[in-house]
């Protein structure tokens, strides 16, 4: 019997999934069944099974998330679930996809670590997750990466629109709302509410619109022309390629309150706006002096938390990088936590009056 058995490093590829697999699904039986895993046993469970010799240390690396299965490129084991299509959703906006082999490798960049942090909280249940500071040009940002499995990911990131259920389509939406999309007010005296996103890919828009089509929301279809070739975010300059960029907006108001029913945003910020804009609908409270004064301070309090984040990123990025960029650390931070008063001055100004009508809005016990 002891020559029969054999050790996970010498198995080929397909044999470690199949191993992989069954290691990930014992362990979830025993936190189901017990609320709690036990290593040795599964140890036991996948000596028993396959004849396989798998250490304890090596089942415990791999399901705290301190090393990978499968090798050093390869993704743990997690198929989509029910939340599958906001992660697609996300892929379609603000995530960076590369697909390698056996792996779907995805990246985000953002200067908001509270963006970041959320959008891990989602991923880390399918995949290895990091986020860290990183120096971009000479703007401090947070990355964040996961790696995917390729074979069950693909088809879901590539499942036809005509195939998602209603459910997965507010998914979808959920997804891509959080990233390239926006919840705004009019600029009438009795405001309305509009949920809007905007991108420079027409396939992408396209899909959207087919998406709003199929679930019956009424909504605006538009391509503008970008005026001129370069962008700017502070001292940073953004080349654009594409000469047009397209924009969908839904005004329609039971449209409007059906996805913010039914939407739930990872970017934390918009995802208060949502709340909030539901519940000026359903209390009635739309005169613009109610509403106005909310919008404004959740603006000037993200635009406070992105520039508290980026400090962090800022703080913690070694001096090599900036040296390497040519960039003074410490006058960046100077310029940074100018910024971050001036929007402090902002927020305190705006909180008393806007906490108040937030106070006023929460629902009744």
């Amino acid at each position: 019997m002891v020559n029969e058995l054999k050790h996970y490093r010498a198995m080929p590829y397909e044999e470690k999934k199949k191993i992989v697999s069954l290691v990930l699904d014992e362990a979830e039986r025993m936190k189901q069944e017990h609320k709690r895993i036990n290593y040795h046993e599964l140890s036991r469970i996948v000596l028993a099974k396959t004849s396989i010799i798998l250490p304890v240390s090596t089942i415990w690396r791999w399901l705290t998330g301190i090393c990978r299965p499968m090798g050093k490129y390869k993704a743990t084991r997690r198929p989509p679930d029910k939340n599958g299509q906001i992660v697609r959703g996300l892929s379609m906006t603000d995530l960076r996809v590369e697909k390698r082999r056996h792996t779907i490798c995805l990246c985000l960049n953002t200067t908001k670590d509270f963006f970041s942090f959320s959008v891990q909280r989602l991923l880390s249940d399918y995949g290895r997750t990091t986020v860290k500071p990183a120096l971009t040009a000479n703007v401090s940002i947070w990355r964040l990466s996961v790696t995917l499995d390729y074979e069950y990911w693909v088809h879901e990131l590539q499942k036809p629109i005509k195939e998602l259920t209603r459910e997965e389509k507010m998914k979808l939406l959920s997804g891509v709302i959080s990233g390239d999309g926006w919840i705004s007010i009019s600029a009438r005296r009795r405001v309305a509410f509009m949920i809007g996103l905007t991108t420079s890919e027409k396939h992408k828009a396209q899909i959207f619109h087919r998406i709003l089509k199929s679930l019956g929301f009424s909504h605006s279809f538009a391509r503008k022309r970008r005026r001129g070739g370069e962008g700017r975010i502070k001292n940073f300059i953004i080349r654009r390629t594409a000469p047009y960029e397209y924009e969908i907006i839904v005004r329609a108001r039971t449209a409007v309150k059906h996805l913010l029913s039914n939407l739930r945003l990872l970017q934390p910020f918009r995802e208060v706006k949502r709340i909030l804009a539901l519940r000026f609908i359903e209390k009635g409270v739309l005169d613009r002096d109610f509403v106005k004064p909310v919008w404004d301070y959740l603006r000037f309090v993200e635009k406070y938390s992105t520039i508290r984040s980026q400090i962090r990123a800022c703080e913690l990025i070694p001096d090599e990088k900036f040296d390497e960029k040519h960039l003074n650390k410490q006058r960046m931070l100077k310029q940074l936590r100018r910024e971050l008063y001036e929007y402090a001055d902002m927020v305190r100004e705006l909180k008393p009056t806007a906490t108040r009508i937030i106070s006023d809005l929460r629902p009744s016990p």
